[in-house]
């Protein structure tokens, strides 16, 4: 049994509850950005070029603590996971895969800021048990 659509919200917003003011500020910049110009279908291929506001968050986030940028690292690749399973629901397909891939790929980039060797196995479970831990 893989990610459920639940427990990817219960991720987001406990990632989002690690994050500044100035963090979750930016955060809510990036999440309404991604809201309002990505494509459910896009992939990085086909999406435009950055634009101004782009531009912007990204200076921004540059300017915030390691720790913090890791955390807004894993909320974006959480978002995308869980945009992509409602749209590959919404065309009748599973969701679980997007949803599985993007909590491996969180829980590898909390092991890369924490400085931890990245687990090639790791199952989906193992994964929401690694973004859940302190630290």
């Amino acid at each position: 049994m893989g990610v459920s659509r639940l427990e990817l919200v219960e991720l987001i917003e406990g990632e989002v509850s690690k994050l500044s003011p100035r963090g979750r500020g930016l955060w809510e910049r990036l999440e309404l950005h991604v809201e309002t110009e990505a494509p459910e279908e896009a992939t990085p291929a086909t999406l435009p070029p950055p634009d101004p506001e782009q531009v912007e968050i990204g200076r921004l986030m540059g300017e915030l603590p390691l720790w913090e940028q890791g955390i807004l690292e894993r909320l974006m690749e959480l978002l995308a996971g869980l945009h992509s399973s409602d749209y590959a629901e919404r065309r009748g397909q599973p969701g679980e895969p997007g949803r599985d891939e993007a909590v491996l790929a969180a829980a590898g980039i909390k092991d890369h800021h924490m400085g931890r060797r990245i687990d090639p196995d790791r199952t989906p479970e193992q994964a929401v048990a690694r973004l859940r831990e302190l630290g």
